[in-house]
């Protein structure tokens, strides 16, 4: 601000912090998303694979149950090409991947018949010496098919023809102090685009407003900062306390849903055997919807416009395990409770609870399996009365019945996917895959027909791998 002083919500974050004096960890789905090797796994710098998949794909436009049209299915070709490139020298490592994935539903029979999906992963780590090093990192998906992890970033897991931009960027520093203490230092910026293109457009409440695409998804910028400390109370112990700052910057038309939210947290990362390792996390977790209370759109005390929000406190906590009980074969999950953004234009955020696990087994050196599941539950508690509701959207454009259409009340979201790929290698350059994917979306509400887009899905197919 030009006169140097905090916004008045900005203020209000940071007297609840000092007065609570509690922790909670950040959602892990910023740190899933970037660890790893960016490239593909081998020696090689530089690798290739190609996959062509046939299959059978009973939603592919992902029609809720509840459809007044019958629900489309089809057969699918899929052509799936990624290229990877490492690096790694005495100071510098380098690893980028692309990957492309072009599908075509002869039964859509439409202009979106063929759907594409891009992925850019590209990660910098450079060591200054043995104690200190800085990495940067950047993730970008282009997609016209849902990813039903990105529910966890207030993503609703449904086909858009117009297809969602997310990308995560991310600057991170690792420096060792002394033998057993190390601290971890960490900047990201996202950007979530989940609506068809943007226009400028005029409302009641800014004549010149940008306006989203469409007001049930997302559009928002995200950055934040992370620091945590890393004490080794022993070689196979190590605890943690960290400290996360998020702030949430929506589109002009979606203002009332800004959003802020602070944690901390204490932790710990334990190895038991060199093959299994179990970590840790607890606190809570302050969150702070002052896009409501600074809307310029008075209704009533307590409301918009009024500053008289309350910052909530919500637990948290986060606990994951990994057993490597072969070579090439391991089993991991984990379970989180936490706030996440919200894929509603009517609520900023939820609470959720996540539950993910992975086993990959291989029966011999050529015959494996690979399985993935990942359940999130989104908890929705209105933050506005029913007729606050209505006078917002009211304020935003909507006619007043239009308006009583969007409060839908309390309700959850619950998304399920479940991913199973049975793989066979004929040689070094060639395998055969047989897969099936099952995903189930409920959207249920106690209002105006919230379960609308609820829906399920099931793909299998067959298809063949050359890896270079």
């Amino acid at each position: 601000m030009a006169d140097g002083q905090a916004p008045p919500h900005q203020i209000r974050l940071v007297l609840q912090i000092f007065l609570l004096g509690v922790a909670l960890f950040s959602p892990g789905k910023l740190s899933a998303q970037i660890e790893g090797s960016a490239g593909q796994e081998g020696t090689k710098p530089f690798t290739a694979t190609v996959a062509l998949r046939e299959g059978y794909d009973s939603n592919p436009l992902t029609q809720s149950y509840q459809s007044t049209t019958n629900v489309v299915s089809s057969t699918y070709s899929s052509v799936q090409p990624s290229l990877g490139y490492n690096y790694t020298g005495l100071q510098a490592d380098l690893a980028l991947r692309y990957d492309f994935v072009g599908t075509y539903f002869p039964s859509v029979n439409q202009s979106y018949d063929i759907q594409y999906s891009q992925a850019f992963i590209g990660r910098y780590t450079y060591a200054f010496d043995p104690r200190t090093s800085l990495t940067v990192s950047d993730n970008f998906i282009y997609s016209e098919q849902p990813v039903p992890t990105l529910v966890t970033a207030g993503l609703a897991p449904i086909t858009n023809t117009q297809g969602f931009i997310n990308n995560l960027g991310t600057i991170q520093a690792d420096y060792r102090l002394t033998d057993r203490l190390a601290m971890v230092t960490r900047w990201n910026n996202s950007i979530l685009n989940a609506d068809s293109p943007a226009s400028y457009g005029t409302s009641t409440t800014n004549l010149t407003s940008i306006q989203s695409g469409s007001q049930s998804q997302s559009n928002y910028m995200n950055n934040g900062a992370f620091q945590q400390f890393r004490l080794d109370f022993s070689p196979e112990t190590v605890g943690t306390f960290t400290f996360d700052y998020q702030l949430y910057d929506y589109q002009n038309d979606q203002s009332y849903r800004d959003n802020q939210q602070v944690s901390l947290s204490l932790g710990a990362d334990q190895t038991f055997t060199p093959t299994i390792t179990l970590s840790g996390r607890a606190g809570i977790q302050l969150n702070d919807n002052f896009g409501l209370s600074d809307d310029s759109s008075t209704i009533s005390p307590g409301g918009l416009g009024s500053g008289e929000l309350e910052i909530g406190a919500f637990p948290f906590a986060s606990i994951s395990s990994t057993w490597n009980y072969d070579q090439r074969s391991f089993v991991s999950g984990g379970l989180s409770v936490a706030v996440q953004q919200s894929n509603l234009a009517t609520s900023s955020n939820s609470e959720a609870y996540t539950i993910n696990a992975n086993w990959d087994h291989y029966f011999t050196d050529k015959f494996s399996v690979i399985q993935s599941m990942f359940i999130n539950i989104a908890v929705f508690t209105p933050q506005l009365t029913q007729d606050q509701s209505t006078q917002l959207f009211i304020s935003q454009g909507s006619t007043p019945q239009a308006a009583a259409q969007q409060y839908q009340g309390s309700g959850q979201q619950t998304t399920v996917t479940y991913q199973c790929k049975f793989a066979y290698e004929f040689f070094p350059y060639l395998s055969a895959e047989l897969g099936w994917s099952y995903t189930s979306y409920g959207s249920y509400f106690d209002l105006n027909n919230g379960n609308g887009g609820s829906y399920t899905r099931n793909q299998v197919y067959l298809g063949v791998r050359g890896t270079y």
